[in-house]
């Protein structure tokens, strides 16, 4: 990092969950951050802006600290100040927030299962909300050009949350329906955003 550049701190539970999207672009950004993983929740809480987390704090020298709360709020900051959201085109940003507010629906359902253990009409209508997903997002990668990304041949917001959120589908074995023969746009996205993303984390571990 250049003097003067600031530094980050990502306060969030040692898990996925809601900040894995803004981890990663602070690593593919190659800024300098580091995360906190609160040991008493109970206690920090009312010191957060909103009693939830994740919170992103970022240091300037000379500057006060500037605090957020919100993930996609956090997402889309970082998202601008390192270029993988349009500064420059307001209409391709919208373009690009757009992709990543499709998948909000399909998490909602998540929630959904997991507060009522798993029962089968709501795990129907999710499996039934990932289908539709898939099919739409099918659709703006063929569109592409099947590049591997959903804007031309660069690597963007969208890229990154569909990779992370194709991927806690995965994990908790939602899958079926992308795979390399469902969808083959959407699965060679997630293979190319996963091994940019590897690579990036290996070189700040160096």
């Amino acid at each position: 990092m250049t003097s003067g550049s600031p530094s980050y701190e990502l306060i969030y539970f040692d898990y996925t969950g809601l900040a894995e999207i803004t981890r990663i672009m602070l690593t593919l950004a190659g800024a300098d951050w580091k995360e906190t993983n609160p040991e008493d929740w109970a206690s920090l809480k009312p010191t957060m802006p909103f009693e939830h987390l994740p919170v992103l704090i970022e240091r300037s020298e000379g500057q006060p600290d500037f605090i957020l709360s919100e993930s996609e709020v956090i997402e889309r900051y970082i998202g601008y100040k390192y270029g993988f959201i349009s500064s420059s085109d307001p209409k391709l940003s919208a373009k690009q927030e757009q992709i990543r507010a499709q998948f909000n629906d399909a998490r909602l359902m998540w929630i959904e299962i997991q507060f009522y253990n798993g029962e089968s009409t709501h795990r129907s209508r999710f499996e039934d909300q990932i289908k539709l997903l898939v099919r739409k997002h099918e659709e703006v990668l063929e569109k592409n050009g099947n590049t591997g990304h959903y804007f031309g041949n660069e690597l963007t917001y969208p890229d990154i949350s569909a990779y992370v959120i194709f991927g806690a589908f995965k994990q908790f074995g939602f899958d079926a329906e992308f795979t390399d023969e469902k969808a083959p746009n959407l699965s060679k996205l997630i293979k190319n955003v996963g091994k940019i993303v590897e690579e990036a984390k290996m070189k700040k571990k160096q």
